[in-house]
């Protein structure tokens, strides 16, 4: 596995590119970074994406270290993590949560907005939406080899993405968490941090970004 920090400066794009960035986005920079992972129809990489100033910077966990490319400025590291049963670790996630009713998956947080209304007036719709983020999370960790120590709901937004064919729109929300877990089962904790959380992973969610904590 790698990981890498890659950053696309947009001073540097063509006129031709600076346009496709302005009317697809998200999607196009979702298609450039595959470009940097060719050979395969199968997506091999989670990433996740932040905004600076004139400029997008992608943490992208990989399979394969990418290609180099002329339009991201690409730094990678092979990324061969050890973890044992009762380390800390600081993390940052941006995950897609969602919930399966009546056989269709669904939004988690605006489900727990529209109970929120159904059983009650004058209920902190807010506070409930990020109750049932964490019980998310906590469940993630119960099948996945962690438990949560702290946990942080720091963003809750609404993401469209149109799709270069059929002008088709893409439509899902994304959550960012912060906190501290410990690991319980390594080979499970490990397993599903290269693998991804959640939904929309195509899309940068599902990559959970840690760091060494703080002993228990």
């Amino acid at each position: 596995m790698y990981l890498s920090k890659i950053t696309l400066y947009t001073s540097q794009l063509s006129p031709s590119q600076l346009l496709q960035l302005v009317d697809r986005g998200e999607y196009v920079m979702h298609q450039w970074l595959w470009e940097l992972f060719p050979g395969g129809q199968e997506r091999t990489f989670l990433y996740r994406r932040e905004e600076l100033q004139g400029a997008f910077r992608f943490f992208v966990l990989s399979l394969t270290p990418p290609e180099k490319s002329q339009i991201f400025d690409i730094e990678q590291r092979p990324f061969a993590p050890v973890f044992n049963a009762g380390l800390v670790l600081r993390f940052s996630l941006r995950a897609n949560p969602t919930v399966c009713k009546d056989g269709k998956r669904h939004d988690l947080l605006m489900e727990a907005k529209r109970q929120v209304r159904s059983q009650s007036e004058g209920t902190d719709i807010w506070q409930h939406q990020q109750q049932a983020a964490c019980d998310w999370l906590a469940r993630q960790g119960t099948l996945n080899g962690f438990s949560l120590h702290e946990v942080n709901v720091d963003a809750y937004r609404q993401q469209q993405i149109v799709r270069a064919k059929a002008r088709q729109m893409i439509q899902f929300s994304s959550v960012d968490y912060s906190g501290v877990l410990v690991v319980n089962d390594p080979v499970l904790f490990l397993q599903r941090l290269t693998q991804g959380y959640g939904k929309s992973r195509a899309f940068g969610c599902g990559l959970m970004l840690i760091k060494p904590g703080e002993r228990a």
